[in-house]
């Protein structure tokens, strides 16, 4: 079981981002018009088949932390800072949607970022209605890889690091796996690994990591329309 544990974290470390690369070098030079909705399908079988080996490797544990988890200096942050930081990340969140739906200026401004990821996000309505199964996958499957299984394979058994090294190192892991967004991406994606890293650690449950994920994916329907051209 050991030596599964290892090729489990290998896969996720090092196989994510390659599969990444070659997956989004292989969407940006298709002109098949249902390339984008095969890519969310891989995306799928993918994300939900590895989330069911680290589940085999962990079984129910990936929804827990390490017995020795309470005596981190992580725990003493306290749960309702964590629970509070996380309610009003989703209220800024839910304003950004509210606001930029109303505001059409700001509208294009948000376009324009979305630009230099156009090519993975929906337009039609067939995307999006995969784009919203990506989204909730990767809410689930991605923090059961990155935080669930990565955080107690490296700080619990069998590696045993400290629990700072196994953050960062799930963290650039994270950062890495979303290459297709850019370097700017990549450094963003990964601090907010971190922050769901640390969520995860303090809590000890994954569900508020799996929710607030979710909800950064998902509001993507909410800020681009069907259809609409990015600027």
């Amino acid at each position: 079981m050991i030596l599964f544990q290892h090729f489990l974290a290998v896969l996720i470390v090092v196989g994510f981002p390659i599969w990444d690369m070659l997956e989004t070098r292989a969407l940006k030079a298709s002109t098949d018009p249902r390339r984008k909705i095969r890519t969310y399908q891989r995306i799928l079988l993918v994300e939900w088949g590895v989330s069911l080996l680290a589940w085999v490797a962990f079984r129910s544990q990936l929804f827990f932390t390490w017995p020795g988890a309470n005596h981190t200096v992580l725990q003493k942050v306290g749960l309702s800072f964590v629970v509070g930081l996380v309610s009003a990340s989703v209220v800024v969140l839910l304003l950004q949607v509210f606001v930029t739906r109303l505001n059409q200026k700001l509208h294009k401004k948000v376009l324009a970022v979305f630009k230099r990821i156009a090519f993975i996000l929906p337009l039609s309505r067939e995307e999006r209605a995969w784009f919203l199964l990506v989204s909730l996958t990767a809410g689930i499957c991605e923090e059961i890889l990155y935080r669930g299984y990565l955080i107690q394979y490296l700080a619990g058994a069998p590696m045993h690091n400290e629990i700072w090294i196994a953050i960062g190192i799930s963290s650039l892991a994270f950062g890495l796996a979303h290459g297709y967004q850019g370097i700017g991406g990549i450094v963003g994606t990964g601090i907010l690994g971190a922050v769901m890293a640390v969520i995860f650690v303090v809590t000890g449950s994954l569900w508020l990591p799996i929710t607030l994920h979710a909800i950064i994916d998902l509001r993507i329907l909410f800020l681009v329309r069907p259809g609409e051209r990015f600027a």
